[in-house]
């Protein structure tokens, strides 16, 4: 298993004040579901030249599900490696 760096350390030490919560939502809800839906409504508009306006918040809803078990899974492993050092 990969050992976390003191910079890496130092970083996390800071982004874990946070809390799990704050972080899941913005780096998991709001990033990830953001990002992706926007992604693949340009993609939409691309291939298809027209934009449906419900598919977009269906985007986000998945996407940002989605964004939420990434980030909580990011979270729980970037504990370990920093309890681990």
């Amino acid at each position: 298993m990969n050992k976390m760096t003191e910079q890496q350390a130092d970083k996390w030490r800071k982004t874990r004040t946070m809390g799990k919560g704050k972080y899941v939502m913005y780096f998991g809800v709001l990033t990830w579901g953001i990002i992706l839906a926007a992604l693949f409504t340009g993609m939409e508009w691309l291939t298809q030249q027209s934009f449906t306006l419900s598919w977009m918040y269906i985007r986000l809803a998945v996407f940002g599900i989605l964004g939420f078990f990434i980030a909580n899974f990011r979270w729980d492993a970037r504990e370990r490696l920093f309890q681990s050092r």
